[in-house]
């Protein structure tokens, strides 16, 4: 929905797309490189290995040519985030400076009924208090010792913004109504919670986080949406606490610290994904900036999908236990044919990033991860040191255990490779294994988690030949037609119904000077998905000409000279049905305009 139709002036919309950088807004989600005019990089709205995604500085706009999904600055926080068109106005107002005009509408709900700006104020109120108690309350005092134990530095408490929830059931609840923030708020942004007595007698609330030191959770932009708590007493249960879940906070979709980490991944092209809360800190106090961590829960997709957005590779930094290995090993699934370079650091038995770089230093990690195997490398070594060679009952079952890893990845050099190694290991005849492979592909092609596939989006799509009337539609989309060229464009000249349509609206947007103006043509539209698809793509559309004039003239002739032929294919029709009816008048009249056209046609043919 346009901003016009929501009552926001279109000279207020202009303003925010004239300051608003969208190479900025996009490399916070997505790792952006030059490619000639735009900018490339993976799709963040599907999967995919090749980069597909096309970024325009000068016309601030996106698209996909894989999924066909395209816009501007707005419409990417809106399919990014989720936000509705008024919470992406209000997000880009504030970071372009731009005022919006007092509205009395209301601003837009979560399910939670808070607005998303105001579920961010309770969670950055509480993320304040928190961090206060830490630094400066009396009865943070225990967290103080307990992070300075921990070696936990000063400066980490305030990049991190640490904090301390004391131990009392209502001290956030109450300073935050003193903040003007209803009781039911605190409800429904899940920072306390609501009991009910077994007689039904009467409902009490008491703050989530109690006697625990709080770390902010952060999206990429930066802003708190939840919370993890830890205890700080071995023993006590859960050791570990996060907000609950909302229309905001996903467990399986958020990472501690990628907010701190995102920008030296992106330049070092290296995630390191680790295990908790302060093993992120500890190897950010040691220099390496670009580690984050799931929040407590096993790695899902949709973390993999963040990753590979931003960077090319990924170090896993796990336990050396069993329970360590076993961790490593149910990431093969979600890592392989993803096209990121995965490798895994095993840090010895008991030890995490934390411990190991308090004790050993941060050289004796960087030694541990120059010796890190690939991830399908480590795999299969894990099943081959297993192996008992002298049964072979086993050595069938490790084998089994190895084609069924290696069925799973698509590159058919490193299957060769890696069969040879197990023929060696196993003593198992190379061929025989080669037989025995596409047995279990088939198995697992049946199962039906296989049978699942992607839906593909009904789109509009650019038509194949035509290319004078796409290279003008396409000039006229990126704003590189002068008035005088655009006055030229006859929409009876095109025959493809795509081009003919964006046209016929162009023109209907036309300012004093003759120009079209872009953002109402957009506006007209945003309504339709298949349309504005097809006008992001085209926006963004590499066209190469050294002189757009000269190619200007060439495509308009190109036009006329269709169009004079289609005129002259259809009085040619009309003039023999006159001939075989021996209506000579209209005969005569035809053969005036045949020449007539002709005529024009052959002075086409000579122009330079």
């Amino acid at each position: 929905m346009t901003g016009e139709k929501r009552g926001v002036p279109p000279e207020i919309l202009q303003q925010i797309r004239d300051r608003v950088d969208i190479i900025d807004l996009i490399s916070t989600y997505v790792s952006l490189s030059k490619a000639g005019q735009n900018y490339k990089g993976l799709c963040p709205f599907h999967s995919e290995k090749t980069p597909s995604f096309s970024v325009n500085p000068v016309r601030q706009m996106f698209y996909c040519f894989g999924c066909s999904v395209g816009g501007d600055a707005f419409t990417f926080l809106m399919k990014q985030e989720g936000m509705d068109f008024m919470e992406a106005l209000r997000e880009l107002s504030q970071r372009t400076g731009v005022v919006l005009p007092e509205r009395r509408e209301l601003a837009a709900k979560t399910t939670s009924g808070l607005s998303r700006e105001r579920y961010y104020h309770l969670y950055q109120l509480a993320a304040s208090w928190y961090h206060r108690n830490l630094q400066e309350a009396p009865e943070g005092q225990v967290a103080r010792d307990y992070l300075d134990q921990r070696g936990i530095t000063r400066e980490s408490w305030s990049t991190f913004q640490l904090g301390y929830a004391p131990d009392g059931w209502n001290g956030l609840s109450k300073w935050l109504e003193r903040q003007s923030v209803r009781p039911e708020e605190l409800i429904q942004a899940g920072l306390v919670v609501q009991k009910e007595k077994e007689d039904g007698s009467r409902v009490s609330t008491y703050d989530r986080f109690r006697a625990r030191v709080m770390f902010p959770i952060a999206d990429l932009r930066g802003q708190v949406l939840g919370f993890g708590g830890r205890i700080m007493q071995d023993g006590a249960s859960p050791k570990y606490l996060n907000s609950p879940e909302t229309d905001l906070f996903f467990k399986g979709r958020s990472l501690y610290g990628m907010d701190k980490a995102r920008q030296s991944a992106t330049s070092a092209g290296r995630f390191y994904l680790v295990e908790g809360y302060f093993d992120v800190i500890t190897l950010h106090q040691t220099g390496i900036t670009n580690a984050v961590a799931p929040l407590g829960t096993a790695l899902t997709s949709d973390h993999v999908q963040i990753v590979r957005r931003l960077a090319p590779s990924v170090m896993l930094v796990f336990d050396g236990d069993a329970a360590g290995v076993s961790a490593a090993l149910r990431t093969l699934d979600l890592f392989v044919n993803s096209g990121l370079d995965v490798r895994v650091l095993l840090l010895p038995t008991g030890e995490d990033p934390d411990t190991f770089i308090r004790k050993n230093g941060v050289s004796a990690f960087r030694e541990l991860e120059g010796r890190a195997a690939t991830l399908l490398d480590f795999a299969i070594m894990s099943v081959l040191n297993k192996a008992q060679k002298d049964s072979i009952q086993d050595r069938v079952k490790r084998a089994d255990e190895i084609l069924a890893i290696l069925q799973k990845t698509k590159n058919p050099i490193e299957k060769d490779e890696y069969l040879k190694v197990v023929s060696e290991r196993l003593g198992v005849r190379q061929d025989l294994l080669r037989k025995r492979l596409p047995t279990l592909r088939r198995q697992s092609d049946a199962s039906p988690s296989s049978q699942v596939q992607e839906k593909p989006v009904a789109k509009l799509s650019i038509p194949h030949g035509k290319p004078e009337e796409r290279d003008l539609i396409v000039l006229l989309l990126q704003g590189r037609l002068v008035p005088d060229q655009i006055r030229q464009l006859d929409e009876g000249a095109f025959t493809v119904p795509l081009y003919r349509h964006i046209l016929a609206k162009a023109l209907e947007h036309l300012d004093q000077e003759g120009q079209v103006n872009l953002e109402a043509l957009r506006g007209e539209f945003s309504e339709d998905s298949g349309y504005e698809s097809v006008l992001s793509q085209l926006s963004v559309w590499d066209l190469y000409i050294e002189d757009v004039s000269c190619h200007v003239v060439g495509c308009l002739r190109v036009l006329e000279n269709k169009q004079i032929q289609r005129l002259l294919d259809e009085l040619i029709g009309q003039l023999k049905v006159a001939e075989r009816e021996g209506r000579h008048d209209m005969v005569d009249a035809l053969n005036v305009k045949i020449n007539k056209l002709q005529g024009k046609k052959a002075l086409l043919t000579v122009s330079p």
